[in-house]
């Protein structure tokens, strides 16, 4: 029994050794099998670590690679760069030694020249807004009298000390009128009611011979003028000699009309010999010496005229009639515009020269007196007024210098024109036209003859004017300044 106890308690010994060998083994086995991972892991990590460096390392070498190459790129652009400016510098030091060479250009001279550039820029600017209206027409056909309203509505409105001066002129006006009256009275054998008067309006028209300055200024010389002109030295000597022998005759003052002239020509109108002969006038046909509108209105308020107090108004400024000779400009300013205004001479012999100097001119503003159709040129007494306007405004808008500028027409002086249809037939002195003898009719005919004989592409604006008249101007002037603003606007294509 004992023996039994103690073999399997040898039994059990031998298994608990047994399993505590096993376990044993387990755990070196264990112990090793970790090792070993821990070895592998360890060279992993070292064939990572040495992969890695390998990487940085080659890295490393194209970053340094990369810049060098980036460092050598920058340095020959800038050294591109710095040899052009090195070029510019020197070719601007050759210029400067060269001009240098010619003269040493002083500070004075450089800030001029910098002034005068920056005045071109100043100028070229101001071209922008600035618009070139130039008027054309014959003569007495209202030109002048439109600036008169431009400068009324839009300029200085002529103050009263730029008036006075404009009372010379009437007087003058006046005198002239006189003087025809006279002559014509002389004509027709009509005498003044009293001997006294009758000899003082002879020594009035001795001293007071009427001069036709545009004829004396634009003579057209023969071959025996141009012979005598060169024992005279010139044409300008001759017509100076000329001059000087008229007005040897004349009784001209500064101030105008002396006190005894001016009582007398009232006192001359107040004569029925002198009213008979201003009738006369009145009605003649067609004549270089009949009494002017200008002339009728300053006669008909012959008394305010002459006035000691006297101050033309802005009513009489207009009726003053002188004869533009050459070029004349005005400048207006309206709104953001500067309004350049081209006056030039409408005697037939002006007009061919200037008209190649506008070709860059904004609109043409073609005046026509309508009141002229039964009057012949002053310069051709053959030639029909009327008739010659339209030939003229033919002339004028087939010129190749005005090729792309429109034009505006206007029809002028309708209040006259009217009066003078009552008692005289349009077709009288217009053979082609068989209508109506009405100012709408003739008026109509008048427009259609102008716009057949402009250029199919050539725009055409119409207007029926009086010039004379500062209500229906000053309406008028407003439309017209629209019409050149929009034709401005549309050849610049819009770039104000």
């Amino acid at each position: 029994m004992r023996e039994r106890e103690i073999e399997e308690r040898e039994n059990t010994d031998i298994q608990t050794n047994r399993q505590t060998t096993d376990i044993q083994t387990d755990r070196q086995t264990d112990r090793r099998q970790t090792e070993t991972e821990k070895r592998e892991h360890t060279d992993r990590q070292r064939a990572e670590t040495t992969t890695d460096r390998h990487n940085i390392r080659q890295t490393r070498q194209t970053d340094r690679q990369t810049d060098r190459q980036t460092d050598r790129q920058t340095d020959r652009q800038t050294d591109r760069q710095t040899d052009r400016q090195t070029d510019r510098q020197t070719e601007i030091d050759n210029k400067a030694l060269s001009l240098s060479a010619m003269g040493k250009i002083s500070k004075d001279a450089m800030k001029r020249s910098q002034s005068i550039d920056n005045q071109i820029q100043q100028d070229q600017e101001q071209k922008k807004n600035e618009l070139t209206l130039l008027l054309l027409g014959g003569a007495y056909s209202g030109k002048s009298t439109f600036v008169k309203q431009l400068r009324i509505h839009y300029g200085d409105g002529f103050p009263e000390e730029e008036r006075l001066p404009y009372t010379n002129q009437v007087h003058e006006t006046v005198s002239g009128a006189a003087i025809k009256i006279i002559e014509h009275m002389q004509s027709e054998h009509i005498r003044f009611e009293s001997e006294e008067l009758q000899n003082a309006a002879a020594d009035f028209h001795q001293r007071n011979p009427v001069v036709n300055f545009n004829d004396m200024l634009t003579k057209s010389y023969t071959a025996d003028d141009m012979q005598t002109a060169r024992g005279a030295n010139s044409l300008l000597a001759m017509a100076c000699n000329e001059l000087g022998k008229r007005f040897a005759y004349m009784n001209v003052k500064c101030g105008g009309l002396s006190k005894q002239d001016q009582d007398l020509l009232l006192e001359m109108w107040k004569d029925e010999g002198f009213q008979r002969g201003f009738k006369g006038l009145l009605t003649a046909k067609c004549s270089v010496r009949s009494i002017r509108p200008q002339e009728l209105y300053f006669c008909s308020n012959i008394s305010r005229m002459l006035a000691e107090d006297y101050v033309p108004s802005h009513q009489d400024i207009l009726f003053i009639r002188r004869p533009t000779l050459g070029v004349i400009e005005h400048h207006f300013n309206v709104d953001d515009f500067i309004y350049r205004v081209i006056d030039v001479a409408g005697q037939k012999s002006q007009r061919k020269k200037w008209i190649h100097l506008f070709e860059n001119v904004t609109v043409v503003l073609f005046f026509v007196s309508l009141s002229a159709f039964d009057e012949n040129l002053e310069e051709d007494e053959a030639l029909n007024t009327l008739q010659d306007s339209l030939q003229t405004f033919r002339e004028v808008s087939h010129n190749h210098y005005l090729d792309k500028t429109d034009f505006l027409l206007f029809l002028n002086k309708f209040d006259l024109f009217a009066e003078k249809l009552r008692s005289t037939k349009f077709s009288a002195h217009i053979q082609d036209y068989d209508g109506d003898n009405t100012p709408e009719a003739c008026i109509k005919y008048i427009r259609e003859q102008f716009h057949q004989h402009r250029p199919c592409h050539k725009q055409v604006y119409t207007h029926v004017s009086c010039a004379t008249d500062v209500v229906m101007m000053s309406d008028l002037l407003s439309k017209v300044l629209n019409i050149v603003a929009e034709i401005n606007f549309r050849k610049t294509g819009g770039l104000f």
